[in-house]
């Protein structure tokens, strides 16, 4: 994977409305394939009937602590990651929790949205649906800070 610096991408997205911390990570994951995989999260949150500018673009920094109760498939890796979000109305359901080399793991939402996640190198992703939307979140592995 590559060094991604996240600002740049976000800013491209300003016609989304886009949350973030002040001091996001950087992530390590090719550009190229992270671009299309946003894509196809935004292509997702349109055709559950959200309009281009009520979708919400939300990143944050995630740190994953090791918990031996956790359900295996229901948690990512423990390790910090910068976890990507589109958040829109409409149905998302069923809600599911996605990983890249999980046995069994179901379709990402579409088959395209799948296949971009796989390019990309996303390790873990999930769909939740609250009230009267929901939201598709992918997880990217953050960047080791250098010393």
């Amino acid at each position: 994977m590559a060094a991604m610096d996240l600002g740049p991408l976000l800013n491209a997205h300003a016609y989304l409305r886009v949350e973030r911390p002040p001091a996001l990570w950087d992530a390590d994951v090719d550009d190229v394939a992270l671009v299309r995989a946003l894509g196809e999260m935004i292509v997702a949150a349109l055709i559950r009937g959200t309009n281009l500018g009520d979708i919400v673009l939300r990143a944050n920094n995630v740190t994953v602590e090791p918990d031996p109760d956790a359900e295996a498939p229901g948690v990512p890796a423990p390790a910090d990651y910068v976890a990507l979000s589109i958040i829109g109305a409409g149905d998302w359901s069923p809600e599911m929790h996605w990983r890249l080399a999980g046995p069994n793991t179901p379709i990402l939402v579409s088959l395209d949205l799948d296949a971009a996640a796989r390019a990309a190198g996303i390790p873990y992703a999930y769909t939740r649906s609250e009230g009267e939307g929901g939201s598709v979140t992918v997880f990217l592995p953050r960047l080791a800070p250098t010393p």
